[in-house]
């Protein structure tokens, strides 16, 4: 009886372990202790509280960031577009139906997407400099949404711009930011931008692949110029560095 117990308990871990991993990103184990929102997982030791606590901060490990651009990999890849109950369990309000974006070229450029409640997915490489039109006006605190790459290939030296709308200037105390080594998990810190950015430029070395599930995620944390924005840009065949304008 005793080794029957042994192994029903193991059974038990087994299908709980299973149950875990089919509920979080399509085979992406849950850490312990993690919010069971998306983008409550921000913010460190105040992660789970609110997005206004936990991620208008600069707290959040590396580790965290990195297993969230793991999560979001499938969503990235996937073949239809992130639908809205998929939006929902990411971002925590009424989900909106997700949408593909092309980057553009030079001289047709793509517009920086900024819908609330919407996941959406960067499609084309980029070749030269490309600087994605302003955004849309992310109108009221409280607003998110998240930007999704999908294997996308920088090409002669490329740059990619994207413009945020001139009322959601970047908010310095809480834009974290991190880049990774050409094909490693080891994520840099990039530094911070200043009150006053709008502009996030991608920078390549290397014309180095953007990895499925890199991400972009924005919350404002007022109705006007404190945008707070969170991103892990992971990299083979070379690496990229995150720096602003404005």
């Amino acid at each position: 009886m005793g080794t029957k117990r042994i192994g029903l308990a193991r059974v038990e871990a087994l299908l709980e372990n299973l149950k875990r991993d089919i509920a979080w990103g399509l085979g992406t184990q849950q850490p312990s202790g993690c919010a069971a929102q998306w983008n409550q997982n921000f913010g460190g030791h105040l992660a789970g509280e609110p997005q206004a606590v936990s991620t208008l901060n600069l707290l959040t490990p590396a580790t965290t960031a990195l297993w969230l651009s793991k999560l979001v990999a499938p969503y990235a890849t996937q073949g239809p577009v992130v639908s809205a109950a998929d939006a929902s369990t990411l971002l925590g309000g009424t989900g909106v139906v997700g949408v593909d974006v092309a980057i553009g070229t030079t001289g047709s450029p793509g517009v920086t997407p900024t819908v609330d409640q919407r996941v959406t997915r960067l499609t084309g490489g980029i070749s030269g400099t490309v600087t994605m039109s302003a955004a849309t006006d992310m109108t009221t605190a409280g607003n998110e949404t998240l930007i999704l790459f999908t294997e996308n290939v920088f090409d002669s030296t490329g740059i990619l711009k994207l413009t945020l709308n001139a009322n959601n200037e970047l908010d310095a105390e809480s834009s974290e930011i991190w880049c990774s080594g050409d094909g490693t998990d080891v994520l840099t810190r990039q530094t911070a931008p200043t009150d006053g950015d709008q502009i996030l430029v991608l920078t390549d070395t290397g014309d180095s692949t953007i990895l499925a599930g890199s991400f972009i995620y924005l919350h404002a944390g007022n109705d006007t110029d404190v945008m707070s924005c969170k991103a892990v840009i992971r990299t083979s065949g070379g690496t990229v560095a995150v720096t602003y304008a404005n």
